[in-house]
């Protein structure tokens, strides 16, 4: 790596609404209020916002059990995925992507199934 000129490894989300096309129950529950900074709407922000209401047990119930598996899944993935680009490989950030997304199409899919969910009905 040169001294002006550097080299990174990265993911982001290509087009955040996809995101909410793709998983729109989850969504609402990672990005519903209270939001305290404005911030892009990305598959990994997702993850990152669900994990951390999982985590201070804001996730209003029933979905806070319900999901509870998948997003934990989703979290330690994404932290897989970090520590793949810090390691500058590329083959096993792209394994952690694909868990990430099986994760929260799971999720989604059993936020799908749940009733009377404050923010989600």
């Amino acid at each position: 790596m040169g001294r002006t000129l550097q080299i990174r490894v990265s993911a982001w989300t290509f087009d955040p609404a996809e995101v909410e096309k793709r998983w729109p129950r989850l969504v609402a529950l990672g990005f519903s209020p209270p939001v305290l900074l404005k911030q892009e709407r990305g598959v990994l922000e997702l993850v990152d916002n669900l994990v951390d209401r999982q985590e201070m047990g804001v996730l209003p119930e029933p979905a806070g059990k319900v999901l509870a598996e998948p997003i934990a899944r989703a979290g330690a993935a994404r932290q897989r995925l970090a520590a793949a680009l810090a390691e500058w490989n590329a083959r096993a950030a792209n394994t952690e992507t694909d868990a990430i997304e099986e994760a929260l199409d799971e999720a989604e899919q059993e936020a799908r199934k749940l009733k009377s969910v404050p923010g989600l009905d």
